[in-house]
């Protein structure tokens, strides 16, 4: 059974490179879309081609990421694509994601889509807790991505509730008091309403 599955991977590698083309799917923090790729294209083509229609031009944090027997590698940009060892599939799924952090975020990150790829990624990493934050840290935070999410607190629109199916803070955190979902929706509440007069974009 080994030797039948290696002869059909081996038989699929030969079709790919037979072809003149190659389908991926590129993920970001808050979309996917398919590209139709030449086989000799390197990863800085699909790279290039991806920032473009993004509109992105701060290209120089980010990278493609993939999966490979259980393995998370970054896509080498000088090497042809399907020369390295890239999943076996079509479409090829790739991550596009934050690859470098600025010293200086405030300083150093000048668009609006860069500002909210970093975003998205910095909550999901600590959501996921990859990325350690106090509980004090992780409340303020929370409330900066409400505010993020729906600008100006208004409590004649924002009711006890309006948070209930947000995943705003790490269990590590909820798991460290005995307090309630609705509790902790006032505590977010109560310093996301301290935001008022910031833009999205500031609190991203």
């Amino acid at each position: 059974m080994a030797s039948a599955l290696a002869a059909k991977m081996g038989f699929n590698s030969l079709l790919r490179k037979q072809a003149r083309n190659f389908r991926v799917r590129i993920c970001t923090m808050e979309s996917e879309e398919e590209f139709n790729c030449e086989v000799k294209w390197k990863g800085k083509d699909l790279f290039d081609l991806v920032c473009r229609s993004l509109g992105l031009w701060e290209t120089w944090f980010f990278g493609l990421q993939y999966t490979i027997k259980d393995t998370v590698a970054w896509l080498k940009m000088e090497k042809k694509i399907l020369d390295q060892e890239v999943p076996n599939e079509e479409p090829i799924t790739f991550f596009f994601l934050v690859k470098f952090y600025p010293e200086n975020i405030e300083e150093e990150l000048v668009q609006e889509i860069t500002q909210r790829l970093f975003f998205l990624q910095v909550k999901k990493k600590i959501l996921e807790e990859e990325i350690h934050c106090p509980p004090e840290a992780s409340v303020l935070l929370a409330s900066y991505a409400v505010h993020a999410k729906y600008g100006d607190y208004d409590p004649n629109v924002h009711e006890p509730g309006f948070l209930a199916e947000e995943e705003l803070l790490p269990k590590r955190v909820i798991n460290l008091y005995q307090m309630t979902a609705e509790m902790w929706e006032e505590r977010i509440t109560a310093c996301y309403a301290e935001h008022r007069g910031r833009t999205r974009d500031e609190a991203e």
